[in-house]
């Protein structure tokens, strides 16, 4: 039964159009359970992010099984034969397999290594345990890639370091204000990069966050959002005293923050100026106690960190081949699995025949004669069966499943048997 993935990303389809083929929630389960209801599939789980939508089927007729999930599709966004064959990419088999095992290590993401994507690889994989919709096949696939993404994200350094300007800014703020008791934080700027770093900023135990923004109404809506304190710009003076970690993200034609701005300070300041121009002048860091960071300095950390991020995919390009050479070996042995209880169940139904002939016809009903028979009949079916078991099984794992498969059941005559 082949496993099948069709699905897009942010290499195959732009933003506008991948909203289209998001699906969470209830509409999710009712979809998976409704594919997996049909003839041509056993099991069905969707993996939905912002930046993919897969679907992962296992299919007793993967062509079938393609045209009624493009169907599907057809109906739910609205899009054409040719807007789907545009946008989606269809995996079978092994290339199912090793894609997802990408996804969940990090391979396949927009930012390489990042570590969302596994929790997100684990929700699909209980929302489809939740609703019923996948079986051992997808269970034991999504089970292996998240296990992979940890072992990759533990083992190498393909997650290892902040690859953004804003975690890496606010890596720098955590260590610092982690010295200090109060743990103060002043975020400059509600735009985006504002946005993201407040958002960084958040995560951040115990801290105090305040936003400062020309229009106020900017700062109160971002600082609502991740807990903090809205203030104008123009209390920037009164702030800074107060700040222990300061991150400028806002744009300027002059600087923004001078050495006449910052009284003199009995505890460190650290200040990050992310700004394009920079708007705290570099005088600043001439101060005491005062450290200052640009974007320049937090570039070549990211680059770094990058470098050190590609340079560990081989490692993990290795993991992947192992983990999918085992799964596909499982998958394989799997399917010769009904052919294989169905020649036992056979043998051990013709030995059930012949002892219960042979003990007829014994002079004696002794129960430890009876014994000794019956063991006689057991040992020599698993003998005669261990052979043709192990090699079909090998067989399975090679590839090869289903010519074995079939000529052991015409050998044996075992259509009856496998029911």
């Amino acid at each position: 039964m082949p496993i099948l993935c069709v699905g897009l990303n942010h290499r195959t389809t732009p933003l506008a159009a991948r909203g289209a083929f998001a699906i969470e929630g209830e509409e999710a389960r009712e979809a998976m359970l409704r594919l997996a209801a049909h003839a041509a599939i056993d099991e069905a789980a969707v993996l939905s992010t912002c930046n993919r939508v897969e679907w992962y089927l296992a299919a007793a007729d993967a062509s079938a099984a393609e045209a009624f999930l493009r169907d599907f599709l057809k109906a739910r966004t609205g899009f054409s034969d040719d807007q789907l064959t545009a946008y989606l990419y269809r995996l079978e088999d092994a290339e199912a397999v090793a894609h997802l095992m990408r996804v969940a290590a990090g391979l396949d993401s927009m930012v390489l290594g990042e570590p969302q994507i596994l929790g997100q690889v684990r929700d699909a994989y209980e929302q489809g345990l939740a609703a019923q919709s996948i079986g051992p096949q997808l269970a034991e696939l999504f089970r292996d890639a998240i296990a992979l993404g940890k072992e990759a994200r533990t083992k190498t350094a393909i997650s290892r370091n902040a690859t953004s300007i804003g975690s890496v800014a606010m890596h720098w703020v955590d260590g610092h204000v982690a010295l200090a008791s109060s743990r103060r934080v002043v975020i400059v700027g509600a735009g985006e990069m504002g946005t993201l770093v407040a958002r960084h900023a958040a995560k951040l135990s115990d801290a105090q966050i305040r936003i400062l923004n020309r229009t106020l109404s900017r700062a109160q809506e971002l600082a609502r959002h991740i807990g903090g304190v809205a203030h104008p710009l123009d209390a920037l003076p009164e702030n800074l005293a107060w700040a222990d970690a300061v991150v400028m993200a806002a744009g300027s034609s002059g600087y923004l923050i001078t050495p006449d701005h910052i009284a003199p300070r009995t505890s460190p300041l650290l200040m990050v100026d992310l700004s394009v121009p920079r708007a705290i002048d570099p005088a600043v860091a001439e101060l005491p106690r005062v450290q200052l960071f640009v974007l320049d300095d937090i570039q070549q950390i990211v680059q770094r960190n990058l470098a050190e991020r590609q340079a560990a995919i081989p490692e993990v390009e290795a993991m992947i081949e192992d983990a999918v050479r085992a799964y596909m070996a499982w998958l394989h042995q799997r399917r010769v699995l009904p052919v294989l209880v169905g020649m036992r169940r056979k043998a051990n139904d013709l030995a059930r025949a012949e002892l219960e002939q042979a003990l007829r016809k014994l002079p004696t009903d002794d129960p430890a004669v009876a014994e000794q028979m019956s063991r006689l009949a057991h040992r020599l079916v698993n003998k005669l069966l261990h052979e043709p078991t192990l090699q079909l099984k090998a067989q399975a794992a090679q590839g090869n499943a289903e010519p074995y498969a079939r000529a052991i059941q015409a050998l044996f005559s075992l259509d009856d048997y496998l029911n």
